[in-house]
């Protein structure tokens, strides 16, 4: 038995999808659509927790609408992931590692577990993303197209209002889930995705957010080229979109990995930031 919660804002997307989990969930399998009808009207972390405020089953599923199922009887395979006592969340895509600094959940090619099919909105082309060894892939984050968990292990974490937007709150949610259980990628459960994601400014200010308020420990070996790369990325975004100025520097700097880099690393970084400040120099002057 499953609550299936929706944000939703796209009529032509939810009616296509309601239609779609009626003809593959399973025949005589129990389950209830909450729509959340939300244009903007509410955070997305607020939306899901009404959703589950108005569930009537054990196991909930918060899904974008955005979507179909590919697999057939699926309710059958989501609840019997769900048995599992130790398991938190289950999801189509994630990754095993956490880096220091923000990230999205595709933190590098050798810690991530995908498997769906990506595509765009118009539904007329999309790739293949399986990456997926094993049945049940543990790791730690999970993305926010498909969460899955028990609800009495979700009533202990809730989604995070304090993220106001439609952002960060899957990374959130899904690692201090983690703190507690086990979070799984799962092979036996497909679905095509019409949205390959936008990493925007509100998408970079809601990971930061999420990054800086998190105090959990993650049992995990530390991998110094995941943490430079990952680093490196994070400056590249974050100075797209702020100053190169003495305020964003010590802020970007609170994100360093100072104990998880060797020493060619270190100088890697520092000539990032070199480049970063002679950048802003030249900049500024030809703006006198």
């Amino acid at each position: 038995m499953l609550s299936i919660i929706i944000s939703s804002y796209q009529p032509l997307y939810y009616h296509q999808l309601v239609k779609n989990i009626s003809e593959t969930i399973g025949d005589g399998f129990s389950y209830e659509i909450i729509q959340i009808w939300n244009p903007n009207l509410m955070s997305i972390t607020k939306a899901y927790n009404d959703g589950a405020e108005k569930s009537q089953y054990n196991h909930l599923l918060f899904l974008h609408e955005d979507l179909i199922f590919h697999t057939q009887n699926w309710g059958n395979v989501l609840a019997q992931h769900l048995s599992d006592d130790k398991t938190g969340i289950i999801g189509v895509a994630g990754s095993s590692y956490v880096p220091h600094a923000p990230s999205s959940w595709t933190v590098s090619e050798k810690y991530n577990f995908f498997h769906l099919l990506q595509g765009n909105k118009n539904n007329n082309e999309y790739v293949s993303q399986l990456k997926t060894p094993q049945k049940r892939n543990p790791v730690f984050a999970v993305d926010g197209v498909f969460l899955a968990i028990k609800k009495e292990n979700y009533t202990p974490f809730k989604f995070n209002q304090n993220l106001t937007g439609f952002h960060g709150y899957d990374l959130d949610f899904s690692l201090r889930v983690s703190e507690k259980f086990q979070n799984f990628v799962v092979d036996d459960i497909l679905i095509q995705h019409f949205s390959k994601g936008n990493q925007d400014q509100n998408w970079l200010d809601a990971t930061t957010k999420v990054r800086e308020n998190l105090n959990i420990k993650f049992n995990q070996t530390i991998d110094s080229e995941t943490e430079t790369s990952v680093f490196d990325g994070f400056l590249y975004q974050y100075f797209k979109f702020y100053p190169v100025n003495l305020k964003n520097i010590l802020f970007s700097l609170q994100f360093y990995p100072f104990k998880h880099l060797k020493f060619a690393q270190h100088l890697f970084l520092m000539k990032k930031y070199y480049q970063l400040i002679r950048y802003s120099k030249d900049i500024n002057k030809k703006h006198r």
